[in-house]
């Protein structure tokens, strides 16, 4: 048994209320003297949102498809150090991605930290042991440390449950959430609603509070046995929310810096922290930008990254800030890296389908669609396809799709080269110095993809001070 610090939440399904009791933790651990490192199992982009607003503190990815065992494990410690220890929230039930060694239980057994298990018991009495005896037997190994029950209807209710759980000597219950309105998080076809929209609205202050008076009965002398005290004075884990251009430059010796701008607002969030680590170590400056808000691409750029998020939300917007997609245009007609994942590849479209009088960027001669269904949804391994001037290695990148559009091709579209092969098949798209994909890379998962990024910005680079030569 490790001595990490730290708990894993699981849940038996999706929506059994695992990210309310993740920020419950996060919140009541606070308050109670402890600073934690939220986590995500899986790929997710929203509800780490959710843990950095409860928090304070980046929330980070921990996927067994992108990383290997030990490599959770560094960047567990590295993301923990100085600080009392992490919260993961878990993906799916708790045994969903078993055959392929990337559940939730994977992630708790490479980090050998307990779990604490929310079962949603709505309608549900002594049944409740039966559910948490099959859960701990299917594979004996898993520490489940507790019981949180969501959705309790009254006092009594969580009293039967911790009884029978007692009776046949199971792990405890050490909380409930009652069942209310208020503990209802709106949701939209990619998951939760995005934390800022929630934030503005005021609903997650009023919810703030409701989860502090829920959980002010939790074991939190059973809870927080599981975690590192650490004195405020004494902290020295990082421990800001980590946003585009917040980070200090790596000084890296004979390298000057490239400057690569992200594209971060209401309509552009879907991004792993880990990328934006991994390229500041190759001496790159982020520099946050917004394709809602500001007239222009800031200046002297290498190269510009649109990751995913909710640019569909906000089609008149996007389309009446007229200046900054030309400053796009012109960026990329000047020869200079343009990376676009999904929602971002979505914006060098020409704009959604059922609005032909609006014209986004048009890198791409392609309109959009939304479907209102799931189009592909799951793990993929990329190929960048090897093409002279472009990738020269064939070494395969991670990641994962989730998408509710699809493209439709202009009717005099002229076939463009893809970016990627995924199982064979082509995916995504290049025109000139600007590729795009529906698929969102963690970029730790392949250093030649990395190398080659940062290629692709020393090419724009130097083609632009030649033009400023000339």
């Amino acid at each position: 048994m490790s001595d990490r610090a730290g708990m894993v939440v699981a849940g038996l399904h999706s929506g059994s209320g695992k990210t309310l009791v993740t920020m419950a933790l996060l919140q009541g651990l606070e308050k109670r003297g402890y600073a934690v490192r939220p986590f995500k199992c899986g790929p997710d982009f929203i509800d780490p949102r959710f843990h950095e607003w409860i928090s304070g503190r980046t929330s980070v990815n921990l996927d067994p498809f992108f990383l290997a065992p030990e490599k959770i494990r560094v960047l567990y410690d590295r993301m923990t150090e100085g600080l009392s220890g992490g919260v993961a929230e878990g993906v799916m039930g708790f045994y969903d991605g078993l055959a392929r060694k990337t559940s939730t239980y994977d992630v708790a057994r490479t980090l050998d930290l307990p779990v604490l298990l929310v079962v949603f018991s709505k309608g549900m009495a002594e049944t409740v042991a039966s559910v948490v005896r099959g859960v701990q037997d299917h594979r004996p190994d898993a520490r489940i440390l507790g019981v949180i029950a969501a959705q309790t209807g009254s006092p009594r209710h969580g009293e039967i449950l911790a009884a029978a759980l007692e009776e046949e000597g199971l792990p405890p219950l050490v909380g409930t959430l009652a069942r209310q309105e208020a503990f209802r998080l709106p949701e939209r076809h990619l998951g939760l609603v995005d934390v800022r929209e929630l934030e503005q609205s005021g609903q997650l202050a009023r919810l703030s509070g409701q989860m502090e008076r829920a959980s002010s009965g939790w074991d939190w002398e059973k809870i927080s046995s599981f975690f590192d005290k650490v004195r405020s004075n004494e902290l020295s884990g990082p421990c800001d929310i980590l946003v585009p251009g917040t980070q200090q430059r790596q000084n890296i010796a004979g390298r000057s810096f490239l400057r690569l701008g992200v594209a971060w607002d209401a309509a552009f969030r879907f991004y792993y922290p880990e990328n934006w680590s991994e390229l500041e170590k190759k001496g790159i400056e982020i520099v946050p930008f917004s394709p809602l808000e500001d007239a222009g691409l800031p200046e002297d750029l290498d190269g510009i990254y649109l990751g995913g998020g909710y640019p569909e939300r906000f089609p008149e917007k996007l389309s009446e800030n007229i200046s900054f997609l030309e400053s796009v245009r012109r960026f990329h007609a000047d020869g200079r890296f343009v990376y676009a994942e999904c929602g971002g590849m979505l914006y060098l479209t020409e704009g959604p389908l059922e609005r032909p009088e609006l014209r986004w960027a048009g890198l791409f001669p392609y309109r959009f669609r939304m479907t209102g269904r799931l189009r592909r949804l799951g793990y993929a391994s990329a190929v960048p396809v090897l093409e002279e001037g472009w990738f020269s290695d064939p070494s395969p990148i991670r990641g994962h799709f989730f998408h509710y559009s699809e493209l439709v091709p202009e009717s005099s579209t002229v076939p463009l080269s893809p970016a990627f092969l995924v199982d064979g098949r082509p995916e995504g798209f290049r025109s000139g110095q600007a590729m795009g994909s529906y698929l969102h890379l963690y970029f730790p998962s392949s250093p030649p993809f990395l190398d080659e990024f940062v290629r692709r910005m020393q090419g724009g680079h130097f083609r632009l001070r030649r033009m400023s030569l000339s």
